[in-house]
């Protein structure tokens, strides 16, 4: 049995997702349109299921986004938007494969405000640290600027070519606002001051990328070749595979952490425990709250919210 995902309402999560065999699928092109399709979809399936993004970064084989799970609904989110821009991409590109990485995507609970400013730095830095571009603001794909949290609305028009404009579900044009986490509006005095924090440790992020790059003299590749880079090329750099995947972040905080592990532990035992009774043919048995898949897709009773 995989370990099952414990989705809640009004969780902030880091999620990952890769595309198929690190292929530049998600490469920036001239008319902008990859960029337009990630932002149209997104912002029609986030409206319908009420999730709420804080951060992203659409790099040319895989994407970062930092999102809240308002009415504990990621996956089903991830599932619509995801395979929706797979085959808008497909239409755009011509590609006959699989988009997205056979790999689940990475996700990442993240439960302190200090957590939530390190996911989101990390997502801004991202193009420094790969050493495409020397600071977030030349990265020509789709990304969000730390100066747009809590005050920035994404609005965008249908892309053409795959999306039904007779269909009431595709809109002449959508928007999303960029918002401001929870966790950070509650833990600072104002909104600035949270944007404050966050651009603090991204500078701090894009320094070190610097240092480093210099160090190892190497440098950028910049944005007029990215936008040069055909999709069908792949990532060479070397990747580390076979390590541990996080279940959640608390940036240094141990009281916490500690917490966040007794809570997984309990949620998987009584998972696992219900598991077994539904594989020997109970149907009464309760799953815990949080659980996904079996409650929507088998129609499992679960436990109510605490």
């Amino acid at each position: 049995m995989t370990q099952p995902r414990n989705v809640r309402p009004n969780v902030t999560w880091f999620v990952t997702r890769r595309a198929t065999r690190r292929h530049f699928l998600f490469s920036r092109d001239e008319e902008g349109r990859v960029e337009q399709i990630y932002w149209y979809t997104t912002a029609v399936i986030a409206q319908r299921l009420g999730v709420q993004l804080h951060m992203m970064q659409l790099l040319s084989s895989h994407l970062h986004e930092v999102l809240t799970d308002v009415l504990g609904v990621l996956p089903r989110f991830f599932e619509l938007r995801n395979r929706i821009l797979a085959n808008a991409l497909k239409v755009l590109l011509g590609w006959p494969e699989e988009v997205f990485s056979k790999t689940p995507a990475n996700w990442v609970e993240l439960s302190t405000p200090e957590a939530v400013i390190k996911e989101m730095a990390y997502t801004a830095a991202n193009c420094v640290e790969a050493g495409l571009v020397r600071t977030p603001r030349r990265w020509p794909g789709a990304k969000v600027m730390v100066d747009d949290v809590g005050l920035k609305t994404m609005t965008v028009d249908r892309p053409a070519g795959y999306f039904d404009v007779d269909n009431p579900m595709w809109p002449e044009r959508v928007s999303i606002p960029i918002e401001m986490p929870d966790l950070l509006r509650e833990a600072f005095a104002t909104e600035q001051d949270a944007r404050d924090a966050i651009q603090a440790e991204l500078d701090e992020r894009v320094r070190r990328a610097h240092a480093d790059n210099s160090r190892d003299g190497r440098g950028y590749l910049g944005a007029k070749r990215v936008l040069k880079t055909p999709h069908t090329r792949r990532a060479s750099s070397f990747e580390r595979f076979g390590s541990r995947t996080p279940t959640f972040a608390a940036a240094g905080n141990p009281t916490v952490a500690m917490d966040l592990v007794r809570r997984l532990r309990a949620f998987r035992a009584a998972y696992r425990k219900a598991w077994h009774a539904w594989k020997a043919g109970v149907r009464g048995v309760v799953f815990p709250h949080g659980t996904w898949r079996m409650r929507l897709y088998y129609g499992a009773t679960c436990e109510e919210p605490p």
